[in-house]
């Protein structure tokens, strides 16, 4: 039997924005609900926090919405108070006034029937029902503080509707809602299904959200910055066939960490900061007491007929965009799919947990260690963050043009002929799909930014065989995830790709 959430709004509004504030969030996330949850249990008692865990624990919930809503003309504004309780109190500090004398706004959404119903396929056991009754009927609001709202958990009989007002046919997009009007059902898609009109991502909880909320509150970051995105779509839908089936790249987890606002490296430096990353990694997870000899995928000495995945280690180039500089904003570490669970949760607390994670890096040429600062897939899309977000990286594209150069994998035929050809080997020894097409610049990128460099920032030994370097486009008939990386120096970040929009001219 299904086990369902009601939220009964006290107000005709929901008010909550999209992490770039440019409009009211809608539907309403359920990860909201989970941090709301969280935020009035007793991080004490265990048999609460084995409710929450059983509720993580299960498939992202169905979204049940009103359909009758509309996004408000003006957001919302209000003066609030500035917090500064550690200054002393004078007329420039003052409760409910605002730094430069402007109340703050927010977006919300007008609804006709204030009511969002968040529905899990599974029914808890007894105990753990009871507790999230009880948790749920804690909760003040939902999004803003100001959006109070009631809530209750409920049991649904298998044979009684959700809506109580007749379950709809499969296909069927819009239901009777209690007041007369219609519902919106939004249903958890598949990572990997085709894409359909009007899939968009919401915020879910996933395994192991309890743990990590807390620690994101002990550490004084936002609830946000622990979220992750699952696609959903409009019950009744129809499915785009033109759309091929999305490709999983080799790796599954990408951790980035941006350096100092105003604080830069030259891209010549690549290597020697991706190969200072992949060293203090080592060193944060020998401290643990971690063996990291047996951790293959981070050391990379692995035997010939080893056919598992390594770790890659990245810095982040500015590229692709009109001002660009390509100099590197930070460094991130990629976890491949098929990554050990165990070394996977060991290399997760050392980055982020443990002693407060991967707080500072030492580069050499550079005078005392660089500060990081991590930033999570949900960071707030902003121009200072862009080039460190993972999803810059990461979302699905068909076409993929190096940020960073390439370093051969294979020596080409005489006089360049057969570049191509190496390419494309370089793709399968990468875990990519084989390419439709492939082009290669022996001068420029193609990419605005994208560097050249010279022979000495190739090379992690000076003894070295120098290896042909490129800059290279790729296609490929399905979307593919990223991040995607190429060449014999792919573990060290060389190689690097963006993913990009067909048709961009060398720049």
């Amino acid at each position: 039997m299904p086990f369902r959430i009601d939220v009964h709004l006290l107000g005709l509004a929901y008010q909550a924005s999209t992490l770039d504030r440019a409009r009211a969030e809608w539907p309403p996330h359920p990860y909201r609900l989970f941090c709301g949850l969280v935020s009035v249990a007793d991080p004490r008692d265990p048999v609460q926090d084995a409710a929450l865990r059983w509720l993580e624990q299960q498939p992202a919930p169905t979204v049940r919405i009103p359909e009758q809503t509309t996004e408000a003309a003006a957001p919302r504004g209000a003066w609030v108070p500035t917090n500064a309780v550690e200054r002393k109190p004078s007329h420039g500090a003052l409760p409910g006034r605002t730094a430069g004398g402007k109340p703050k706004v927010w977006p919300e959404r007008a609804l006709a029937e204030p009511t969002v119903v968040f529905e899990w396929p599974t029914e808890p056991p007894p105990g753990v029902h009871a507790v999230l009754e009880m948790l749920a009927k804690s909760v003040p609001s939902i999004g803003r503080a100001t959006g109070h709202a009631f809530m209750h958990a409920t049991i649904l009989p298998s044979d009684q509707d959700p809506l109580e007002a007749g379950a709809p046919e499969q296909g069927v997009a819009e239901e009777s809602a209690p007041d007369g009007g219609r519902w919106q059902v939004w249903e958890p898609a598949g990572t990997s299904e085709p894409h359909r009109a009007g899939m968009q991502s919401l915020r879910t909880p996933y395994p192991g959200l309890l743990e990590r909320l807390r620690w994101a509150h002990e550490q004084g970051q936002n609830a946000y910055q622990q979220a992750r995105p699952h696609p959903y779509v409009l019950r009744g839908a129809v499915k785009n066939d033109e759309e091929p089936q999305m490709v999983q790249g080799p790796f599954s987890d990408l951790l980035s960490f941006a350096f100092p606002h105003g604080f830069s490296l030259d891209p010549a430096l690549t290597l020697k900061t991706t190969g200072t990353l992949r060293s203090t990694v080592s060193a944060l997870l020998d401290a643990a007491g971690h063996d990291v000899d047996a951790m293959v995928a981070v050391h990379g000495h692995k035997h010939p007929e080893d056919d598992r995945r390594l770790c890659a280690f990245l810095a982040y180039p500015f590229v692709g965009h009109r001002h660009a500089d390509g100099r590197l904003r930070g460094v991130g570490v990629a976890l491949p799919s098929d990554l050990d669970p165990a070394h996977r949760r060991a290399l997760l607390a050392i980055l982020l947990r443990t002693g407060g994670g991967l707080r500072e890096l030492d580069i050499p040429a550079v005078s005392g260690p660089v500060p990081l600062t991590y930033i999570s897939a949900a960071a707030t899309p902003t121009n200072s963050l862009r080039t460190v977000q993972p999803q810059h990286w990461t979302r699905p594209a068909r076409e993929w043009t190096t940020a960073l150069p390439m370093v051969l994998d294979f020596f080409p035929r005489r006089n360049g002929r057969g570049i191509e050809a190496s390419v494309a080997a370089s793709c399968r020894v990468a875990g990519l799909p084989a390419p439709v097409t492939v082009d290669v610049l022996h001068t420029g990128a193609y990419t605005a930014g994208a560097p050249t460099l010279p022979v000495r920032a190739l090379r992690r030994k000076a003894n070295e065989r120098p290896l042909l370097s490129r800059h290279v486009r790729l296609r490929f008939a399905q979307p593919v995830t990223g991040p995607v990386l190429l060449g014999s120096k792919k573990n060290y970040g060389l190689g690097l790709c963006l993913p990009t929009h067909p048709g961009e001219t060398p720049a």
